[in-house]
This record gives C-alpha cells, structure tokens and sequence, in this order.
C-alpha cells in the first residue's frame, strides 16, 4: 500500500521570498491598518488633546511605513530578480508589477504629502517624539487644503490598491491553487512545509 500523498505539490525552495521581505510586508500591513484606525478613531474624539496625540501617532506612523518602503525596495534591489512565485502569463506579470509599482509609490508618497499638509498647516512634525522633521512647506491654508485633499484621494486610492492585491493573492490560492500567496506568508502559517 502507497503512503497518502500530501495534496500540495512539491514546492521548489526559491519560491519563498527572502525572511527580510516577507517581515516588511506584513508589517507594513500592520502599520497601515492603525494609520487608517488611528484616523476613524480620532473622529470620536472631542478633547483637543487627545485628537492631537492620536494625529501625532498617525504621523509617526505614517512616516515609519515610508521608511519601511524605502528598506523594502533596498531589500528588492539586493535579492533582484526575484524569481516567480507561479507561472503567469506576460499581462498578469504586467499587471502585477504595476500593482506594485503603485503600492510603493503611494507607500512612499503619501506620507510626505502627510508631512507636507503637516507642514502647510504652520506645524511640526515630531516622529514619535525622537526628531522634529524640517517643513517641506510653508505655512499656506489655500495649500494645506489642497493637500488634505490629496492625501485623502492618495489614502482611499491605496486603500483600493491594498483591496485589488489581497484580491489577487487570494485568486491565486484560492482558485489557481498555486503559490503566490505562500510565497509571502511567514514560514510558520505557510502550509507547504
């Protein structure tokens, strides 16, 4: 009598994404996700103290996804190429790396223009209480407007972005069963091993 055969197929060892890659993104994911609470949250609050401290901490937040931005793409460019998770036609390749390309730019564009409104508004901003960043603006209200206007438009628009790449990953596990979404997960959820 055979042993039972496992149902998931062999996976070959380069799949995986680096250890440094697959931990920046799913903390980054973390970091978002209280960047985006920390602002529904904050609409609860009357007490201008409180409101302030949790702007502050959304700050700070924000600026610590850009920096984790910047060590993902260092991460990317000292393990490039990286080989593919799954086979996948030249337009799925194509619209995943333009996924990409747009979460890394608004990963990192957003929180300037944070910085930049912060800055607009006539104020500081303190990464968690360790620097005080220079203003990359000057006090203008006509501008600070415009800018909560973008990066609010930016924000939903990651937001959609985050959406469509979950959507994606999960496609990928869930109907064409390969190992895309493996690839990313921290070893131990990731069911191959």
């Amino acid at each position: 009598m055979k042993p039972h055969a496992s149902s998931t197929p062999a996976i070959p060892f380069n799949v995986r994404r680096p250890a440094a890659l697959i931990f920046l993104h799913w903390a980054t994911l973390i970091l978002i996700a209280l960047v985006v609470g920390i602002v529904f949250v904050r609409e609860g609050f009357e007490e201008k103290a409180v409101r302030t401290a949790l702007i502050n901490v959304h700050r700070s937040l924000g600026l610590a996804v850009a920096l984790l931005a910047v060590l993902r793409i260092g991460v990317r460019l000292a393990k490039h190429p990286l080989p593919d998770s799954a086979p996948m036609p030249a337009m799925a390749r194509l619209a995943a790396g333009t996924a990409h390309f747009g979460l890394y730019a608004l990963l990192f564009a957003l929180p300037l223009i944070g910085w930049a409104l912060t800055s607009a508004h006539g104020r500081q901003v303190n990464f968690f209480g360790l620097v005080t960043l220079p203003p990359l603006v000057g006090a203008d209200e006509d501008l600070a407007d415009d800018l909560g206007d973008y990066h609010a438009a930016a924000a939903w628009l990651l937001l959609a972005l985050i959406g469509i790449h979950a959507a994606a990953a999960l496609f990928h596990h869930v109907v064409k069963r390969d190992d895309v979404l493996n690839a990313m997960l921290p070893a131990r959820l990731d069911r191959r091993r």
